[in-house]
């Protein structure tokens, strides 16, 4: 049985606690690059969305008009107006970061005390984040640089991490770039009282809702765990 500094010194060897900055500077000019070739496909994406709006308007006050429909009107220009203010992009970026900001779960701890640890460890990262990442390079990078290696720190110096609120920017309207900020909540286990503090990054998602990159700018907060 390993002891936990063997443990933790394996953990960093095999996931680095902190990214390279070259990742770092590459993904966010990766997240650049993408909001720039996407602005075009967008634009075109709009206008084809504006003018089927506009044809579906047409067709629901003629119906309005023409045959008293309405109620049906009214029901479908009320579900269109919920659909176009959902973010689905949002709801990708959230699902990641209260998953890998949240904890450590007792699954994650029970996983880390057993000897073989690397497997479950890989089936754990895979059933909490995969299906959110564009692809299986985006996926990696993304649990090679943060994924469950974040909570190394708070479960070395027993701290319990919970997300009490993200806030999202869209970059540029045209974009698929976001900024976001994070409300993190972090406890000593036994204390009295919990604190809170601010954790920035970004995330550039496809049109398919799917995250291509993210960066979780944690530097400043470790220090506040020792």
């Amino acid at each position: 049985m390993q002891n936990d500094k063997e443990l933790f010194n394996l953990l960093k060897e095999t996931h680095p606690l902190q990214p390279r900055q070259e990742f770092v500077l590459a993904t966010e000019k990766k997240l650049r690059q993408r909001a720039r070739n996407m602005t075009k496909a967008h634009m075109m994406k709009r206008l084809s969305f504006v003018s089927s709006g506009i044809a579906l308007c047409v067709l629901a006050f003629s119906w309005f008009f023409f045959f008293s429909g309405k109620d049906v009107v009214l029901d479908t220009l009320t579900s269109l107006g919920q659909k176009e203010t959902q973010d689905e992009n949002i709801v990708t970026m959230d699902a990641v970061l209260q998953n890998a900001l949240t904890g450590p779960s007792d699954e994650l701890n029970q996983i880390l005390d057993q000897t073989d640890w690397i497997e479950p460890l890989g089936q754990y990262e895979e059933k909490r984040y995969k299906k959110y990442f564009a692809n299986d390079t985006s996926y990696m990078d993304f649990v090679n640089s943060y994924g469950s290696t974040l909570m190394i720190e708070p479960r070395r110096n027993g701290y319990q991490l919970k997300v009490k609120n993200i806030e999202y920017e869209k970059i540029d309207a045209k974009d698929m770039v976001y900024n976001f900020s994070v409300e993190l909540q972090y406890q000593k286990e036994g204390g009295k009282e919990a604190e809170v503090s601010t954790v920035k990054g970004q995330a550039n998602l496809t049109e398919d809702h799917k995250i291509e990159g993210m960066v979780i700018r944690m530097s400043d907060f470790w220090g506040l765990l020792r």
